[in-house]
């Protein structure tokens, strides 16, 4: 098992241990705690532990414009697309991320241009992007993005994170607080918040030798990337 990997059966473990019992309790109460625990660190941030590189998502056939992203195992979520790509995924097929707004303004003044905005298909409860010009027959659309975890069900269900204590005890202080032990709850959720922002802190250091960039994927013919920072 990989050491940012772990399984729902690993941090019902952890959990057991620490509330001192003795054989370790795989119950449905536990498993939803910690799914729930799961989703909420999820949502603290971007995490590069939740994105996917390179996925397809679909193929040109001269009429389609809009696809859906993400899927019952990786889910979308909200603002959760990276980069994409239509015809192949050299820098000359990226297209620009925007939001809606901006994307009607550069096609009322480009309906040439290569940009793409997400948006969510509340009739059929899926997210997709819609992309300018409509990806021609046959060619590949390649994105990466964030998601968020799904409802764990299974003590097999694999959980990445950082250190499975952040999970384990988040998910203890929902037993605790469901048990009325609120002086528990909140010894448990003080040490997953300094959990995670050593978390957060490895995010945001480089590694020895490794430059992070802070402003938009840019070059000198079109603007490229999220946004601008």
């Amino acid at each position: 098992m990989s050491q940012n990997i772990f399984t729902v059966s690993n941090i019902c473990q952890v959990i057991s241990d620490l509330r001192g019992e003795s054989t370790t309790n795989t119950n449905a109460n536990r498993i939803r705690a910690i799914s729930n625990a799961e989703q909420d660190f999820a949502r603290r941030r971007f995490w590069r532990i939740h994105r996917l590189i390179d996925q397809a998502i679909g193929t040109g056939d001269g009429t389609t414009s809009a696809f859906t992203i993400g899927s019952s195992t990786y889910p979308y979520r909200p603002k959760g697309l990276f980069e994409l790509f239509v015809g192949g995924t050299t820098e000359d097929k990226r297209y620009q991320v925007v939001d809606e707004g901006r994307f009607k303004l550069l096609f009322n003044q480009d309906n040439s241009v290569h940009i793409a905005y997400e948006y969510y298909d509340v009739a059929n409860d899926v997210w997709k992007i819609k992309i300018n010009p409509t990806p021609s027959n046959t060619l590949a659309i390649t994105g990466s993005y964030y998601f968020m975890p799904p409802t764990r069900t299974l003590t097999t269900d694999s959980i990445p994170c950082y250190n499975d204590h952040i999970i384990a005890r988040s998910a203890l202080a929902a037993i605790y607080h469901a048990e009325d032990e609120l002086s528990k709850e909140q010894q448990q959720l003080q040490e997953v918040e300094q959990l995670i922002e050593e978390a957060i802190g490895i995010e945001n250091t480089p590694a020895i030798g490794q430059t992070i960039s802070m402003m938009a994927i840019e070059n000198s013919s079109r603007p490229m990337g999220i946004g601008t920072y």
